[in-house]
């Protein structure tokens, strides 16, 4: 375990204090430290001002987006990986563009080495390090991680939309075929290659069970809604009308 307690690094991590302060922003009420290994620098991931307000002075954990915490959480073994990537953030935050990428590449993988540390299987570390990776160029270099996204969104409908056609009888031709553009995209990529290798066949093997975890939802809201409207006239302290999902946006403080 490579997070701890104590600024000497003697006492393994026991409790993370964190006070809740929105539906999804969090302060760190004391500090937590990590070092790599025992030749590293121990890092101080500071507490945030609890009297202050939130901007640039909170975190929302890991930055799962809500229509996929069925299959990665915001918190849990990623808690204090997630805090240390946020320092890390803030620190590109200051810096030029392609000074920022460069230091996300290390900063990221840093991340994914400390989500194997805390106990994060390797395969789901390795999709939330290409889940930053993109989310890096969409804050450094918004038009090159639009076409990131793009580029892993199509793929991937070409992955689901071959597996569907070979399902059919339609043969292995539209698979080799989505294999093929999978492959020149990784190579359009160059040293991003592994983003692209990972995302493409993890959103075609999970879209149907993040399909299915949408229209769930989409379920329990059009029943929340008819019990709220038709209980309404008949309560004396009416709530607001229920949303959808878990949350309905993430807070901007």
């Amino acid at each position: 375990m490579p997070f701890y307690q104590d600024a000497a690094a003697t006492e393994p991590l026991a409790a993370i204090h964190l006070v809740q302060r929105t539906k999804r922003c969090f302060q760190l009420a004391q500090p937590i430290y990590y070092q790599a290994d025992p030749a590293s620098a121990v890092v101080r991931i500071a507490a945030h001002d609890l009297s202050a307000g939130l901007k640039n002075n909170s975190t929302d954990l890991a930055s799962v987006p809500t229509w996929m915490w069925g299959l990665i959480a915001s918190y849990g073994r990623q808690t204090a990986p997630a805090l240390l990537h946020d320092l890390r953030m803030a620190t590109c935050a200051e810096l030029p563009p392609e000074e920022a990428l460069r230091r996300r590449r290390i900063y990221d993988e840093e991340f994914r080495r400390a989500l194997l540390d805390t106990g994060v299987a390797a395969l789901r570390a390795r999709l939330m390090w290409a889940g930053v990776s993109v989310q890096a160029y969409l804050e450094h270099s918004r038009g090159r991680g639009l076409l990131l996204a793009a580029s892993v969104g199509v793929a991937a409908l070409a992955l689901v939309a071959a597996i569907w056609l070979a399902a059919t009888g339609a043969g292995q031709l539209p698979l080799a075929g989505a294999v093929l553009l999978t492959a020149v995209l990784c190579l359009a990529w160059t040293r991003d290659w592994p983003v692209v290798a990972a995302l493409v066949p993890a959103f075609a093997l999970f879209s149907p069970v993040l399909a299915a975890a949408a229209a769930g939802s989409l379920l329990l809201w059009l029943c929340e809604t008819g019990w709220w409207a038709v209980t309404k006239p008949f309560t004396k302290h009416p709530s607001p009308p229920p949303v959808v999902g878990p949350l309905t946006e993430t807070p901007h403080p």
